[in-house]
């Protein structure tokens, strides 16, 4: 499968940001391992990496990827 993102280091924090191969400025979220369950953890953008949030079980740093690129968080409408 062509893949439609690229990583770079998350300068600052822990992890991989998964960023558009075409527009770098659009991130999907950040890829990270995490010690304590041994699995790579999927993060949506906004979340600090490392603060206990995310989508833990991953067994790779693709497939977390992967579930960001295809799972984008939605926006909210702004509507109440």
């Amino acid at each position: 499968m062509l893949e439609e993102f690229t990583f770079t280091r998350n300068t600052g924090s822990y992890g991989y940001r998964v960023l558009d191969r075409q527009d770098r400025s659009t991130s999907y979220g950040v890829a990270r391992y995490d010690a304590e369950c041994c699995k790579w953890v999927a993060e949506y953008p906004g979340h600090r990496p490392g603060s206990g949030g995310g989508i833990p079980g991953f067994a790779s740093r693709e497939w977390a990827a992967r579930f960001l690129y295809r799972y984008r968080k939605p926006q909210p409408s702004g509507r109440t």
